[in-house]
């Protein structure tokens, strides 16, 4: 006999209890309702009573202290209800089982009613932390009969709906099983069900193989899989069959013997003290407590002829946990997120990041038996918000920790999480989700370029002069060429490469922008110096003409320059763009040379003002910690209040105050110079220098 199985599972509605459960110390505790159809077409469907035989084999198998079973008994009308009743009290696992046992065929079908009741008492009486499903069991489709009080199928479909939300909603799944005796079964409206609410569903001809479905639904619950171990034909005697125990980290193995008729002997030979047993006419149930992996050896006894099923169901008190590392794949660093996926992580666009699962028992500990992950295999499982498109990439395992790489390649907010799979059991991951962002391009490297006119056109590769975090492809536009830079003619290719003509020498400036495809960018000048070899010839005569004097001026020459001593500190009390630009500091001892520019300073710390004239303003250092500044710009500029013209070179004593208002007539910044405390700490370029007195 065979039965066809469809099996649906959607993490929208319901999941397996999170590993925080057991991180609190608790068990997973189980709210089962047995939705039972007592039309009368059950006495041709069922005639050995095996539906309320495996409803006794589920009481047995499930740890009767976590474990609460009720059931709705339905024709065309309500037969039997049964609540939430806790089997751990033997009178009233007794209880269940006469109810049930007294159950008799009549009437006609409304599953819609029964399953209405059924959930009913799962909702009314399920609590948090326990895991509540319902298992529907039906052998035809919906039909009222003469006897239907007014009610049409119509009001059974609304019904029908109507838990399908409930389940949605309150998050428990409902296993469906058809028993498709004389074929009126609705395979259809079953499976929607099931696959409506993450259940399992399950279509069989016969009854006799009820005690497999069940196994496979209450395997489902736990997350574990049966693995079937033997199957033998019965020949009136004794006969031994071996189970292999594959790991050493299960909680309870149970090891179930499934036979046509009650089994006349059933020994196992074991060494452990936390054997229980439980049989009845139609299975055997062995469970052994904390077994260690190998064989376990059984000789058994049934009648001549009866086909005997061995099966394993592990039963492992372990969970997944599973992490993010944003930019780990890139050696950026970044925080995790946690394994409970309550919050909204950012990670950059089309940055790689670090994904990890590994399994943890019940006190959060890291499981660490080799023959436990060996056969099993990970999977992340990326959704995007929109559209509705999934990603599957495997995992690799290495000394207990399954890993993948994957970088999102738009901005938005993504789902995750990590699907674990092997013969025994699985787990499915918390849900996370993390959003995906982009920052705008940054100008790098050295922005001032030194060319001789006759060596021809000069190119520049404009991906070396900016940076991008997302990787994307930058679009580069140049400012306004004959105002700002009337040295040469420019063009810029579609791979980034900036070509220079240059006619004539002198000094220009060249305002270059990229974009990036989100819209963002970032803007530079470039400082052009432009010489003819000609002029070069012409000085280095002159300069050996007057080898002479320079040989006398040497030692003026070469004695110790000023070096800056202080820091300068600017507010810019207005810009341009309106952007609130915070207070910048500068350390002018880590600028070697004794001169700097403040468009190099803007440049350090990547003040993004459109402020050419700033590479016309220069300080110099001066004796005794004095600085100079020296413009050629139209700016407004003043210490304290006395005007600094262009061209005039004016001091800066420690604690005074210089005001500079641009070209543009809005920008305009405060710049105190300061001295350095001694025993300060400087960073620059990833150094840190110690002032010490």
């Amino acid at each position: 006999m065979t039965f066809f199985l469809f099996f649906y599972s959607t993490h929208n509605f319901w999941l397996p209890l999170s590993a925080q459960a057991y991180a609190d110390g608790k068990k997973p505790g189980y709210d089962a309702v047995f939705v039972l159809d007592t039309s009368y077409s059950m006495t041709d469907s069922d005639p050995e009573g095996i539906a309320a035989e495996v409803i006794n084999m589920f009481m047995d198998m499930s740890e009767a202290s976590q474990t609460r079973v009720g059931f709705a008994a339905y024709s065309h009308r309500i037969v039997a209800l049964r609540p939430l009743t806790s089997v751990s009290v033997s009178s009233h696992k007794q209880q269940i089982q006469q109810e049930i046992r007294q159950l008799r065929p009549s009437g006609y079908t409304d599953i819609g009613l029964g399953l209405k009741q059924g959930a009913k008492l799962l909702s009314d009486g399920t609590q948090e932390d326990r895991q509540p499903f319902l298992i529907l069991l039906s052998d035809g489709e919906t039909d009222l009969g003469p006897s239907s009080a007014g009610r049409t199928k119509t009001d059974s479909e609304d019904d029908v709906a109507e838990v399908i939300q409930l389940a949605q909603e309150e998050g428990f799944p409902i296993h469906t099983i058809g028993l498709n005796h004389d074929g009126t079964v609705n395979r259809e409206q079953l499976e929607h069900i099931a696959a409506e609410t993450g259940g399992s569903s399950y279509i069989t001809s016969s009854a006799d193989d009820l005690p497999e479905i069940f196994n496979r639904i209450f395997a489902n619950q736990i997350r574990s899989k049966l693995m079937p171990s033997a199957a033998i034909t019965a020949t009136g005697e004794l006969q031994e069959a071996v189970v292999n125990i594959p790991d050493s980290t299960m909680e309870e193995a149970n090891l179930i013997l499934l036979s046509e008729h009650k089994l006349k002997e059933a020994q196992i030979y074991y060494d452990s003290q936390n054997i229980r047993r439980y049989e009845s006419n139609k299975y055997t149930i062995l469970k052994i407590g904390q077994p260690d992996a190998g064989e376990v050896k059984l000789k058994l006894k049934g009648r001549p002829g009866d086909l005997i099923k061995i099966s394993l169901l592990g039963s492992y008190a372990i969970d997944l946990q599973s992490t993010l590392t944003p930019g780990a794949a890139n050696a950026e660093g970044g925080s995790s997120s946690d394994s409970n996926g309550n919050s909204t992580s950012e990670v950059l666009k089309g940055q790689k990041n670090l994904f990890e699962a590994r399994l943890i028992g019940q006190e959060g500990e890291p499981v660490k038996d080799e023959a436990l992950y060996k056969p099993l295999t990970a999977e992340l499982v990326i959704n995007p918000e929109e559209p509705d498109r999934t990603e599957r990439i495997g995992m690799t395992y290495t000394d207990g920790v399954f890993r993948a790489e994957y970088s999102f390649p738009e901005t938005g907010i993504y789902d995750w999480k990590i699907l674990l799979d092997g013969p025994g059991f699985y787990r499915i991951g918390s849900i996370h989700s993390v959003q995906a962002t982009n920052i705008a391009p940054v100008a790098a490297g050295d922005w001032n370029l030194s060319a001789v006119r006759e060596d021809g056109d000069i190119t520049l590769n404009l991906n070396e002069y900016f940076q991008d975090m997302n990787g994307d492809p930058l679009v580069y536009t140049l400012s306004d060429q004959q105002e700002s830079f009337p040295l040469a003619a420019t063009q810029i290719t579609e791979d980034g490469q900036l070509i220079l003509h240059a006619p004539k020498t002198g000094k220009g400036e060249l305002i270059v922008t990229a974009t990036d495809p989100s819209g963002e960018f970032a803007s530079s000048a470039l400082l052009v110096t432009i010489s003819s070899k000609y002029t070069v010839l012409k000085w280095t005569a002159a300069g050996g003409a007057c080898a002479l004097a320079a040989a006398a001026l040497l030692y003026l020459l070469l004695r110790p320059k000023p070096q800056f001593t202080g820091r300068l500190e600017g507010l810019f009390l207005a810009t341009a763009s309106g952007e609130d630009i915070p207070v910048k500091s500068w350390p002018l001892t880590s600028f070697g040379g004794g001169t700097v520019t403040l468009a190099e300073l803007f440049r350090t710390l990547q003040v993004q003002e459109s402020l050419p004239e700033a590479a016309r303003i220069v300080f110099s250092a001066g004796k005794q910690g004095k600085l100079y500044v020296k413009h050629s710009t139209r700016c407004a500029v003043q210490i304290g209040k006395m005007p600094v013209p262009a061209g005039k070179k004016a001091a800066l004593d420690f604690n005074e105050k210089l005001y500079v208002t641009f070209e543009d007539g809005i920008t305009e910044i405060e710049l105190r110079y300061k001295a350095i405390k001694p025993n300060t700490n400087i960073y620059t370029d990833h150094l840190t220098v110690k002032i010490s007195s």
